[in-house]
């Protein structure tokens, strides 16, 4: 042992133990100033993930198909979503007695609804969640079919929602106060944050957001995502590849530039519900480039779509139309495949025992049996109860899809349409409604939106809908197919059986403001624009292992 500190003591008089010694303690002297200065050794980062309205108005006009939203009872009239990311960048394990002050969010100008936590584990989103307060009196449910209540286990009340300073009586509640928490390292989680405009008339600004708290020895820093490391080396790197792709980059950016053929004329588009909101988003973006250019948009089913180009032989039309592989192209006009859809089988929530059911989900088989009024064999016990079939009434391309594609055939009964729920008990949020006595255990309704609200409200309904449409139907869960979510990666490799074929059908040869629309909705600016909400339009078809899929196909 002291023969050993000798030897250490007596090297320090070499130089290269010196200059290591120094190297060393240099290196260690960066790093921890490094990380107190800038990274922090305790660390929130967090960052906007969405933020925007829930319907955007053109002109002061609602858009076609508007989500009526409500919160205990009352319309949500100018609402508007954000969703923050929230993570642990430093390098200790944040516990609740790191937080001298709570950490708070407020978003200046807006009136916190509600709030939920997700992306957490069990523990932490029970530690965060929100009390429960006592309930308004509610809306009844008729008043509203296709409105979308955002609810749940968890509720805004006053210990999470702080009022604005100075602003008495009609003081907005603009900032939500979470409770004190532990957060590994490298954990995260997300906040969904329904908000509510809180002056007169929608913003067109998303609300301005800061941050609050304190971490003891650390920071709450808001980023643009992760936290860069290794700094340096980055900016070496991201020079090189400035100059060495500088030029491909700008070229890129060029053919994802939204350009369009302008029109001053008017254009119907009718038809498919499930394409109705990416095309109402195409619609936007071209009135906006095209200013004398109208574009009616009608989500009425593709059936319908059809009928309505058909009937008008002199204006201008655009049918949207969810079709299956190997169906015969519509006599007499110009079909244009634009992509492909892609479906998922929904639940209530309480359909499930436990977590199988939304793991393994049901098979082709088990679907069958359930759309067509049949026993479901469930010898494993995943389901609570007997299922409650929800369909899209005729017409609808949706459904047509599905009994094609999952049940390979036509149910011979007809659905008739579903009934109102009965409520069940007090409880708070729109899962509160058992189906009603004597009801049909098939049923059908006339939209994705009423199906899915159908679904949100009744125990144990199973639906079907585009794989998108649920962020505000909080007790809709998706069932896998076969064991297989319906992903994009699924889809395109052919191991996920419900999507479709998206085809917009015009009169042969058709021109003017028609052609304008096809060729800027197939540009590959709108293409890029529109990936990622349950589409995957023709450039990304290319290598599927399905070559029906592909839009040169058949």
């Amino acid at each position: 042992m002291f023969d050993t500190i000798a030897d250490f003591f007596g090297g320090l008089s070499d130089g290269q133990m010196w200059a290591g010694a120094v190297v060393c303690a240099v290196s260690a002297s960066v790093v921890a100033f490094w990380l107190d200065r800038y990274q922090g050794w305790r660390r929130i980062s967090w960052s906007e993930v969405y933020n925007g309205p829930i319907n955007k108005h053109i002109n002061n006009q609602p858009p076609p198909g508007m989500w009526e939203i409500h919160w205990q009872g009352q319309q949500i009239s100018e609402g508007s979503l954000v969703i923050l990311e929230v993570r642990n960048s430093g390098v200790q394990t944040l516990e609740p007695e790191h937080f001298p002050g709570p950490l708070t969010f407020t978003f200046e100008g807006r009136k916190v609804v509600h709030f939920k936590v997700r992306d957490a584990n069990e523990t932490l989103e029970t530690a965060l969640r929100p009390q429960v307060p006592a309930q308004a009196a509610p809306v009844p449910a008729d008043t509203h079919p296709a409105g979308a209540h955002p609810s749940g286990s968890g509720s805004v009340s006053v210990s999470t929602v702080r009022q604005s300073a100075g602003e008495g009586a009609e003081a907005r509640t603009d900032t939500i106060t979470l409770p004190l928490f532990t957060l590994n390292r490298r954990d995260r989680f997300r906040l969904l944050v329904l908000l509510e405009d809180g002056r007169n008339g929608s913003s067109v600004k998303p609300p301005k957001i800061t941050a609050g708290g304190k971490v003891r020895g650390g920071r709450i820093k808001r980023t643009a995502g992760r936290a860069r490391r290794r700094w340096a080396a980055a900016i070496v790197v991201t020079l090189v590849a400035a100059l060495s792709l500088g030029a491909g980059t700008y070229a890129n950016n060029r053919s994802l530039a939204l350009n369009a053929t302008c029109s001053s004329s008017r254009l119907t588009v009718a038809g498919s519900t499930a394409f109705s909101p990416l095309a109402h988003q195409v619609k936007e973006s071209y009135e906006e480039r095209c200013t004398e250019a109208e574009v009616l948009l009608e989500a009425t089913g593709s059936r319908e779509g059809l009928t309505k180009l058909r009937a008008n032989r002199t204006d201008e039309t655009i049918a949207m139309v969810d079709t299956v592989p190997g169906l015969a192209p519509e006599k007499g006009l110009d079909g244009h495949h634009v992509g492909v859809l892609v479906f998922a089988v929904v639940a209530n929530e309480k359909l499930s025992r436990g977590r199988s059911l939304w793991d393994r989900g049901l098979t082709q088989e088990e679907l069958r049996q359930v759309f067509t009024g049949g026993a479901v064999d469930d010898e494993d016990e995943r389901l609570a109860g007997a299922p409650v079939a929800v369909v899209r009434a005729d017409g609808s391309g949706t459904r047509d899809v599905f009994e094609e594609r999952v049940l390979g055939t036509r149910p011979t009964t007809p659905a008739s349409p579903c009934p109102v729920p009965e409520r069940d008990g007090d409880g708070a949020g729109g899962a509160d409604r058992k189906r009603p006595a004597n009801a049909p255990r098939i049923c059908s309704v006339g939209s994705t939106m009423e199906l899915l609200d159908y679904v949100n409200r009744t125990e144990n309904a199973v639906g079907y809908a585009e794989a998108d449409a649920l962020p505000f139907f909080p007790h809709v869960r998706t069932v896998p197919v076969n064991g297989t979510a319906p992903t994009k990666e699924n889809v395109l490799a052919g191991d996920y059986p419900f999507w479709a074929s998206e085809v917009l059908y015009t009169r042969e040869g058709a021109t003017g403001i028609t052609r304008d629309f096809l060729d800027f909705l197939r540009s590959r600016g709108v293409s890029k624009l529109l990936e990622g909400r349950g589409f995957l339009p023709c450039r990304e078809l290319e290598d599927s292992r399905v070559e029906a899929m592909r839009c040169g196909a058949g």
